[in-house]
């Protein structure tokens, strides 16, 4: 049997490629930064990884083909939530998340919304971010992902406010605005 540390190691390779926190970009587009901003890896010191990623519009360059998608990440937040340890073998497994309440800076909570009643754009938007999300760098963790949508309209990334978002004991926290919108 491998000791501990050896999947906490692969665990961390496996994530280079995806986490800024073990490389600075050169000089980023504001695309590039709101990329960034967006994703929280957190590594824990048990090998536990988990990643929040926030989904906002800023991240794509406007186009013809992705302006229903813009128009859905701008009314709603979209999350991408995983919760995952590395097995014996180094292979992910993920833990099975409650509902992932999420909180503004009023103190306002806002439970996601029921996959089944998602409209149709809604819907069609996720399974885009699925997609995408698998053929990115953060492909082995992006299995475990559970896509969560809220209808908060107290938060917007590019106006000043906060999002909080408790995963595993942990609340992460977006602040906004978010690197990457107009100034």
């Amino acid at each position: 049997m491998k000791p501990a540390w050896f999947a906490s190691a692969v665990l961390s390779l496996a994530l280079l490629p995806g986490s800024s926190a073990m490389a600075r970009q050169w000089n980023p587009d504001v695309h590039a930064q709101a990329l960034d901003y967006s994703q929280i890896v957190h590594v824990r010191p048990t090998g536990e990884v988990v990643l929040v990623w926030w989904v906002v519009p800023e991240i794509f360059t406007p186009n013809a083909n992705n302006q229903a998608l813009l128009g859905v990440l701008s009314r709603y937040i979209v999350l991408g939530v995983a919760d995952g340890r590395a097995g014996p073998n180094g292979q992910l497994a993920f833990e099975n998340l409650p509902p992932v309440q999420i909180m503004d800076q009023m103190s306002h909570d806002y439970s996601p919304l029921p996959e089944n009643a998602l409209p149709a754009d809604v819907a069609q938007a996720v399974t885009t971010l699925q997609g995408l999300a698998m053929q990115s760098p953060l492909g082995p963790i992006a299995q475990g992902m559970h896509w969560l949508v809220y209808q908060a309209n107290t938060v917007h990334s590019c106006m000043p406010g906060r999002l909080s978002v408790p995963v595993a004991g942990v609340t992460y926290t977006y602040d906004t605005p978010i690197p990457g919108c107009p100034k």
